[in-house]
Order: structure tokens, then sequence, then C-alpha cells
């Protein structure tokens, strides 16, 4: 998806959405820092928007892992449905009923969450249902990643997760914060 083609979109949802430029390099490289390539994982990528981070998980992920996408925007899911990789199955539905489907495929617990959903502009019963799903459905090392623009989310975070670790990026066109949680 072209840049403009995304900021006319984001505009449009701008609350769903929660950003009107997508994920810069920058940005990408903090957020799957944290991600041990060398083992077979599953991920889930919670707001996957055009998929900046999607490729390049799927780039890095070894060949037996697996990267389940939720994605609630019609056009962005669309778009999304052009990536051909057997590692990835994308679903159009929000990240609430992420518990749902991990039932469907026979997956108990996922090794990472990566998280570009704007939380702090969705109504806060969705994202407490999202962040108490996403403690339960981590495995015993695993580690939410979320991306934020600003650090408003961090009190709502601690009552979730007991560590919390905080990266600023500001090579990107709004400051964006991303946060390595974990028990």
């Amino acid at each position: 998806m072209k840049k403009i083609q995304f900021i006319k979109e984001s505009l449009k949802n701008i609350k769903e959405v929660g950003t009107i430029f997508p994920s810069s390099k920058f940005v990408v490289a903090k957020m799957i820092a944290p991600i041990n390539f060398g083992e077979k994982l599953t991920i889930l990528e919670l707001g996957t928007g055009s998929g900046a981070i999607t490729k390049k998980l799927l780039e890095k992920m070894s060949s037996d892992s697996q990267l389940i996408c939720f994605e609630t925007n019609k056009k962005f899911y669309q778009e999304l449905q052009q990536i051909n990789n057997e590692k990835m199955i994308l679903i159009n539905e929000s990240a609430e009923k992420m518990k749902l489907y991990l039932k469907e495929f026979k997956i108990e617990k996922v090794d990472y969450i990566v998280s570009s959903v704007p939380l702090l502009t969705l109504p806060k019963e969705k994202t407490h249902k999202i962040l108490s799903i996403s403690v339960e459905i981590l495995g015993k090392s695993g580690k939410l990643i979320q991306l934020q623009y600003s650090k408003l989310l961090d009190k709502r975070l601690k009552s979730y997760y007991s560590n919390i670790d905080i990266q600023f990026t500001p090579r990107y066109y709004l400051p964006a914060f991303i946060y390595t949680c974990y028990n």
C-alpha cells in the first residue's frame, strides 16, 4: 500500500488505526528486537495495518513458525491478502477475539504478541479485554510488544504486567514508545 493510501484510510478511521503514518523501518526494528527468532515461534500480530511489521516478522521467522494476524480495517485486510506466505494466517476480526481463534487452531499459548492496536483510543473495556487475554495466552516466557505514541499507557500496562521495558524511537513522524511487557 502506498503511503498516501495509508494516510487517507487512516484519516477516515483514526480511532481504529491510531496513526496516520505506516510504521517506519526504525519502529519496525525496535518492535521486533525483543524476539528470539532462533526457534519455532507462534506470534500474534494485532493491528497489522499495511503490513510493515508483518513482512519483517515473516522474513525473520523460521519456516516452522506461525504468524496469526488480526486486522479490523477492511482496506488494510484486503491489502494484506496480497502477502502470500504459508507461515501467516490473516483474520479480519478484532484482537478481542484472539482467544477464540487460538482455540479453533488448537493453540494454547503464544510466544509473542506484537501489537500496534491503539489501546488509548479504544473504549476502556475493549482495552481491558485485549490486555487480559494477552496475559492469559502468553506462554511462560512470552512477551507483549506494544507500540504507542504516548506514555499514557504506563499505568494501565502495569496492572497487567510485572515487568515493562520501554524503548523510545524519535526517528518517526511521531515519537513512538515500544513497550515490552512480561510476567
